[in-house]
């Protein structure tokens, strides 16, 4: 019964010098990665709508918002810049979409109170862990309560690192993070019915947990129970939970290694198959229309309910769908993530095809990959049968992306947004970072201003 305080006390005497290199690495190239699903992000009219309402609110000009020429206070610019972050499926999911909840409030309280490299990658590392050992900690959080995890969990990670920002003992974290757990929520109802609500979820936990580390800054006080107490947040949103692994290896095993990033933007469970579609396609030329017959076998995890929908209201939809997504992938090139837009979701050929699509669930035993479910797609065209086994997709745990690999991805996903020298200076300032005097200069350039 000492869970939530053992993470505060971690947070709280953890320097930078206690991570070790290679995570320290690898939150910069997930900083990279990041920045560019934020810049992708823009492009996306749910989001530019979310964010005039932002800006209609106002605030101090203290943080900045991501290619908008302007800064709000430092909650709005956490909000707006987490709702950039998870706009379109393709941030990274290391620490259950902490790179949308916690490093928005970091990023921003950074600015404002012009802190360094070594202070924002430190906040980020241990937000990060939070978030990470929480969700894991869950049971049936989505699958059977039906909350989003990074909208209830998110919080808590973004209080920490902003709690760490400040300096704070871990009586003041404890506080921020008993704050944060009235913070959690998000339903996950978008993956049935359509919305927007998803793009705010990663923002408003960001909002949330900055200001939960705020309000205890003020003395503001919060339940030291709130993760493991009768009343708190397992009890609420989990169904009965792996509690001994909230604090299991604190210091010592880093859930956050090795990373989890996407190569596609769509969800996670669908990188494997759409990797392998791409791959299908480079070694046969496959005609759309001509596709006779789809099927892909595999994990019953990634075509679960949720993941299944044949007729999508929105991208969103879509993007959520295992047959959707892999019609999309074979009609169109998706190493261009905006190739996934309002079109392919209204294309007849890729609603015919995703109707057709045959999804057959498998009970696949002795597979421990972490962020890998195992698939076998077979095609159907033009009289010729071809088939591929899915093996882990490029940026999860087992096949992680290395410094130039990420700044590739990073200039082909921005190509449309960035001009090469801004995405130069970008990349440069990322890969710099526990070097920057000053973290606000990174995000004056992220913002435009």
């Amino acid at each position: 019964m000492n869970e939530t305080r053992a993470l505060a006390r971690f947070v709280a005497e953890t320097t930078f010098a206690d991570l070790p290199r290679r995570l320290v690495d690898d939150l910069k190239i997930t900083v990279l990665d990041t920045v560019g699903a934020a810049l992708v992000g823009t492009r996306q009219p749910w989001a530019r709508r979310i964010l005039a309402v932002v800006e209609e609110l106002g605030g101090a000009p203290e943080a900045s918002v991501i290619q908008r020429g302007r800064r709000l206070d430092v909650a709005r610019a956490a909000f707006a810049n987490g709702v950039l972050i998870g706009a379109f499926e393709c941030e990274p999911l290391t620490g259950s979409h902490a790179s949308g909840t916690v490093l928005p409030a970091a990023l921003a309280v950074c600015e404002r109170e012009r802190l360094d490299g070594v202070a924002f990658l430190t906040a980020l590392a241990l937000g990060f862990e939070v978030s990470a050992r929480i969700a894991r900690t869950a049971v049936g959080l989505e699958t059977v309560r039906g909350f989003h995890n990074p909208g209830t969990q998110g919080p808590f990670g973004a209080a920490a690192a902003v709690g760490k920002l400040y300096g704070f003992d871990a009586e003041q974290l404890t506080d921020a993070l008993g704050i944060a757990g009235s913070s959690s929520g998000g339903l996950l109802g978008f993956a049935w019915s359509g919305g927007d609500t998803k793009r705010l979820h990663l923002g408003r936990a960001s909002q949330l947990g900055l200001e939960s580390a705020l309000l205890a800054r003020r003395g503001v006080r919060g339940p030291a129970t709130v993760l493991e107490g009768r009343y708190g947040y397992f009890n609420a949103f989990s169904t009965p939970p792996r509690l001994e692994s909230l604090v299991d290896g604190l210091g010592v095993r880093w859930a956050i290694e090795p990373p989890s990033l996407k190569s596609y933007a769509t969800h996670v469970t669908q990188q494997a198959v759409v990797q392998a579609i791409q791959d299908l396609k480079r070694e046969h030329s496959l005609e759309p229309r001509a596709i006779e017959r789809v099927v892909i076998r595999g994990a019953a995890r990634i075509m679960e309910e949720r993941h299944a929908a044949r007729e999508p209201h929105d991208v969103l939809g879509g993007q959520y769908s295992l047959p959707f997504t892999a019609a999309v992938a074979l009609t169109r090139d998706m190493s261009d993530p905006l190739v996934y837009d309002a079109d392919a979701v209204a294309d007849p050929v890729v609603r015919d095809l995703a109707r057709r699509i045959e999804l057959v669930p498998e009970e696949i035993g002795g597979h421990d990959t972490p962020g890998f479910w195992p698939a076998e797609i077979v095609v159907e065209c033009g009289g010729r049968r071809c088939a591929l086994r899915t093996g882990p997709h490029k940026g999860s745990p087992a096949d992680p992306f290395t410094w130039d690999e990420a700044a590739e991805k990073f200039r082909r996903y921005t190509a449309s947004i960035l001009d090469p020298t801004s995405a130069a200076a970008l990349i440069a300032a990322v890969n710099e970072l526990e070097r920057a005097a000053d973290v606000g200069e990174l995000a004056r350039m992220l913002g435009g201003a």
